[in-house]
């Protein structure tokens, strides 16, 4: 019967009229009202002083009142809405930042009963973040409790702040399921396909990647910017994953000018051509990378990829020239690298801002702090931890008591996680850096033994012959100027989009007894 009480409940039905349960005496409203439940009796007695303080419009009270109830561990159901109303008064106080942490430590606590409350508070935690710069600071609570964005118009970048959390922690599967749930009609639907694109791609699965960037392509039609340059390299490195090296090209090609990924979009150019065989297109995409300009830029494959290019043409006295350069440019720059990172993730993000704000070095070479004054990751942490120091300032003027003590409290940890998250990030990368250097280093001495070698093999040809086989001849032309073309003296740099194309002598000087094709 009880089976039958439930599928009849579930499906909505009615039961025969003898199998009805036996209705409750009736009760007045009097009786009713005159009893409330246990849990709004308890919460009006947490939220008895904060709320007597509000009436007196004794603000400043209030917040401490709520931050009373918070330390109180006997209250901690009501922990997750005290918070959120501490974000409300530390946002008309004028403290974004304080207020933005408080919300977030609603959201790391708030429940299935909590979410009508604390819920309606999203939209203006989101508007903080962006105010501060970090919107990260929510990341981590509202990839646990989704069900807090309760507005249509904040959920999609709710899950993908989400999503962003668990790609971080690397939790694809995670990442990937909450993508799905941004529908196409949400503002955030090109980037949530983006993001999708970049997990499949850190996964292995380029060719899966595509589906997710094309849809990312096709829902930003007629966006510029950044989107437009992240999606541009996304598509190629997809393309070159899965070993379609013209449409590869293509794509790295479309990477603009002005973007801060165009130089990493032609070297990685520079191996599509390679891919392919291509040896003019190589060494023409790098020649941009060689010019002046650059000579800041740390790009130690790229120098290696144009030696090798030159290796397999038979160009041995320029490979052995460029070989020793390699060594004499990188060695010293492994050397700097010993021991920097025993300073720890404080000093090392330290160098780093110093080195965006007042182009200080602090005793490493230029090319391994460059990227970080334009990358969008450093800049953004960097500008987040400068509002923290703002509102920080602020709050020392202040006068103490426990509300603004909290937002010291809370801001400085902020701060300071932000900091050794960037430190040991950048950390790590010199620590890559380093070792990877070592690699090449040793590499480029076996490399110059292989040159040796071919050169050797070149010289036991010609004394067996008694001449050297000659290379293949180049057509010699008169140059001539073309009526009506300008000309302009070369001045020791040269621009790919700048020019159209140019060509490289990529002709082989391989004899034809060395020739591998």
């Amino acid at each position: 019967m009880r089976r039958a009480l439930l599928a009849c409940a579930l499906l909505g039905l009615s039961l025969p009229a003898q199998a009805k349960k036996p209705e409750p005496p009736p009760t007045s409203s009097r009786s009713a009202a005159a009893a409330p439940s246990p849990k709004a009796a308890s919460r009006d007695a947490a939220f008895a002083a904060y709320k007597a303080e509000m009436d007196a419009g004794q603000l400043p009270r209030a917040a401490d009142a709520l931050v009373a109830l918070t330390d109180d561990p006997a209250q901690a159901p009501f922990h997750a809405e005290a918070h959120a109303l501490l974000g409300d008064l530390l946002a008309k106080r004028d403290l974004p930042y304080a207020a933005l942490l408080a919300y977030a430590r609603a959201y790391a606590l708030a429940t299935d009963t909590d979410a009508e409350v604390v819920g309606g508070t999203v939209a203006d935690a989101l508007a903080l973040a962006d105010k501060v710069g970090d919107p990260a600071a929510l990341q981590a609570a509202l990839s646990k409790n989704l069900g807090l964005a309760r507005n249509e118009d904040v959920k999609g970048r709710v899950a993908y702040l989400a999503a962003r959390e668990s790609f971080r922690t690397k939790s694809y599967a995670v990442a990937l399921a909450v993508l799905k749930t941004v529908p196409p009609a949400d503002p955030r639907y090109a980037e949530a396909k983006l993001l999708e694109g970049v997990i499949l791609n850190q996964q292995g699965r380029a060719e899966q990647a595509l589906v997710p960037l094309e849809a990312a392509s096709k829902a930003g039609e007629g966006r510029k910017g950044e989107f437009a340059d992240l999606l541009a390299l996304n598509l190629a490195r997809s393309y070159f994953a899965a070993g379609n090296f013209p449409r590869a090209i293509q794509f790295y090609g479309e990477v603009s000018r002005a973007s801060e990924w165009w130089p990493e979009a032609q070297f990685e150019r520079a191996w599509s051509h390679f891919r392919m065989d291509d040896m003019n297109g190589t060494l023409s995409t790098l020649m941009t990378l060689e010019q002046p300009f650059f000579k800041d830029w740390y790009w130690p494959e790229a120098d290696l990829l144009r030696i090798y290019g030159a290796f397999l043409m038979c160009k041995f006295p320029e490979a052995n020239t460029d070989l020793e350069a390699f060594k004499t440019t990188y060695a010293p720059i492994r050397e700097s690298l010993k021991g920097f990172n025993a300073r720890g993730a404080r000093a090392t993000f330290d160098a780093a801002r110093a080195f965006v704000e007042k182009d200080e070095t602090a005793g490493l070479p230029r090319m391994l702090l460059r990227p970080y004054a334009s990358e969008a990751r450093f800049l953004g942490s960097l500008a987040a931890v400068r509002s923290a120091e703002g509102e920080l300032a602020r709050l020392g003027k202040a006068a103490a008591n426990p509300f603004t003590d909290r937002a010291r409290q809370w801001i400085e940890e902020r701060r300071d996680a932000l900091v050794t998250a960037e430190g040991e990030r950048i950390g790590g990368r010199l620590d890559a850096q380093q070792a990877d250097l070592a690699t090449r280093l040793a590499d480029a001495e076996i490399f110059g033994l292989d040159i040796l070698r071919m050169q050797q093999q070149q010289y036991e040809a010609a004394a067996n012959t008694g001449k050297i086989a000659p290379a293949a001849r180049k057509a010699k032309r008169a140059d001539r100027k073309r009526k009506a073309f300008r000309e302009w003296p070369y001045q020791g740099e040269a621009w790919a989009d700048e020019l159209g194309y140019y060509r490289v002598d990529s002709t082989p000087e391989c004899p034809a007894n060395m020739r591998k094709d």
